[in-house]
């Protein structure tokens, strides 16, 4: 897996770190997809895995395709993969818009915040 440090960069949150990475992936990868995540401030990751510690959100970016990891400032990390191969819609991907910068993710790697805006009731399910 390839990795860009951009240690120096400064960020003021999770979601301007965000932006960052995906602009700096869109340079790498056709169309980056964002696999994993880990913010060292707030202490959260994602995917969440029941009974994962320490590094288990890199290791589930690595075992799913990831291809780039990104880290940004100093408390960001994020694990991309490229959906440019993909030959048929993949249910596991979900379309974000930020400030509109449009972007993918896999739905385990989307925020709490992304799946409300997506219809996503808490612990699980679509709205209706």
């Amino acid at each position: 897996m390839q990795t860009i440090t951009l240690a120096d960069m400064e960020v003021r949150d999770f979601s301007q770190a965000r932006r960052a990475a995906v602009d700096k992936a869109g340079e790498v990868l056709a169309r980056p997809t964002i696999v994993a995540w880990k913010d060292d401030k707030s202490g959260k990751m994602a995917p969440e895995i029941p009974g994962g510690k320490g590094d288990r959100w890199h290791d589930y970016g690595e075992s799913n395709e990831g291809v780039l990891e990104l880290q940004i400032g100093k408390a960001y990390h994020f694990i991309f993969t490229d959906a440019d191969g993909f030959t048929e819609p993949d249910m596991n991907l979900a379309t974000l818009d930020d400030n509109g910068k449009a972007f993918l993710c896999l739905n385990d790697a989307c925020t709490e915040e992304d799946k409300q805006k997506l219809g996503y009731f808490p612990g699980g399910g679509m709205g209706g």
